[in-house]
């Protein structure tokens, strides 16, 4: 049960790195990675200390993940992820006014019921 611990904590982690993302893209608008602008990308990108905080919170989540495969299987631990799918759009509507449709909502759904059958399993 430890690992389950662990995984969710990654989870939490990992929507909240991709959160934090997304409002610092808000910031600094639409990026390029064409070749003659990858400079000023990157510059764009490590002086937004939103999108900084993300790539910090995936780095800790990474440290929760290696916790997590180390007391649990991997094709236990790796489809539980996909709950941060149902978390981010929860999150994407809430905090960024972005539209869930009814295909979205099926989606997610057939997700949910995934992880719970696949929960099932241990």
């Amino acid at each position: 049960m430890k690992g389950i611990v662990y995984i969710i904590i990654c989870i939490l982690l990992n929507v909240s790195g991709q959160t934090s993302i997304k409002y610092g893209t808000r910031a600094v608008g639409e990026l390029s990675l064409g070749i003659s602008k990858l400079g000023s990308f990157f510059i764009m990108v490590f002086k937004q200390p939103f999108i900084l905080l993300g790539f910090i919170l995936y780095g800790i989540s990474a440290f929760f993940w290696i916790g997590a495969l180390s007391r649990t299987e991997l094709s236990f631990a790796y489809p539980l992820l996909s709950i941060g799918y149902v978390l981010i759009l929860l999150v994407s509507w809430r905090f960024f006014g972005e539209t869930i449709n009814i295909y979205r909502i099926l989606g997610v759904i057939l997700i949910a019921a995934g992880t719970v059958f696949l929960a099932k399993s241990l």
